[in-house]
């Protein structure tokens, strides 16, 4: 059957010894012993649960990361908020909590970090909770790809795993504030939507504004989610136009005088831009909160 997986995976090695970086592959091990590595930006999160449960996934070693995970552990459970020597450039904080712990931390470490890029760091706040930080060096796994891989999680552990995730931020000296924020989402995610397994900033900004919301965090959402768009009034007036006519996009496009593909191109825009793709209902209530924030008549 690994032979016909290398038909499907062309750039799968058969012996580790032919990979410069064996940690860039999802190995597998047939019951002869025989070994394929899949290259981890050739296979899906669907992909790996489904062969998990026909092959076996030997245990890999990780590259030393001690000097990391000292650097990421200080700046997020240190007394002192200092910004952490890293070579990094980006980062990305993703949020988990766990019903119980009662299973090896160490084999749930080890599962979970198989998905993300190599140099990514898992670090525990307590026994059932921890941050994973990822950067954008390598390719990184899109956010509705998390949940194939904590149903895979939930399966192989017996666990309920709660996800929130964070967003790319600058390794500088807002990146500090960033964690607190998205620490507060995750809050407002576990109260608000508990039976939703992963959830983004895009899912609590309704709740997130009806909470006692103060002006540096409605700032903050605003903009995390519409960053320079915000100086564009074309199409910030096309979203909140589509929006308000139901998400029509003929009458909205007869409204603002303009042809239906010119509607469609800066909708597109406007979710390239944003992560906010207004034709889902989730993503267009978000959006037209925050749009009525920073509009003149809001």
């Amino acid at each position: 059957m690994l032979n016909k997986l290398k038909h499907r995976f062309p750039n799968s090695l058969s012996n580790k010894k032919d990979a410069q970086d064996i940690t860039e592959y999802f190995w597998f091990e047939d019951q002869f012993g025989d070994t394929l590595g899949i290259p981890r930006s050739e296979i899906s999160a669907d992909e790996i649960r489904l062969l998990s449960l026909l092959f076996d996934s030997p245990t890999l070693q990780r590259p030393d990361t001690s000097k990391t995970y000292t650097t990421w552990n200080d700046f997020l459970l240190g007394s002192i908020a200092c910004q952490p020597l890293t070579n990094w450039t980006n980062v990305r904080f993703t949020y988990f909590n766990l019903t119980h712990a009662d299973f090896s931390h160490e084999h749930f470490e080890e599962a979970i970090l198989s998905f993300f890029p190599p140099d990514s760091v898992l670090i525990w706040e307590n026994e059932s909770a921890g941050i994973l930080i990822e950067s954008d060096i390598d390719e990184c796994i899109p956010v509705q790809e998390l949940l194939a891989i904590s149903t895979t999680l939930e399966s192989d552990f017996y666990v309920k795993i709660r996800i929130y995730a964070g967003r790319f931020h600058p390794v500088d000296v807002d990146l500090h504030q960033h964690l607190n924020q998205e620490r507060k989402c995750f809050r407002l995610a576990k109260m608000y939507l508990s039976d939703v397994g992963v959830t983004d900033l895009s899912d609590i900004i309704p709740f997130a504004l009806m909470n006692d919301c103060n002006e540096t965090d409605k700032n903050w959402y605003i903009n995390e989610l519409l960053g320079k768009t915000r100086q564009d009034p074309e199409l910030i007036k096309t979203v909140m136009t589509y929006i308000e006519c139901n998400s029509n996009a003929s009458s909205a496009a007869k409204q603002l005088y303009i042809h239906r593909n010119s509607l469609q191109y800066r909708i597109d825009k406007f979710a390239d831009k944003t992560g906010l793709d207004v034709r889902n209902f989730r993503h267009a209530l978000a959006a037209y909160l925050l749009l009525l924030g920073i509009s003149p008549k809001g």
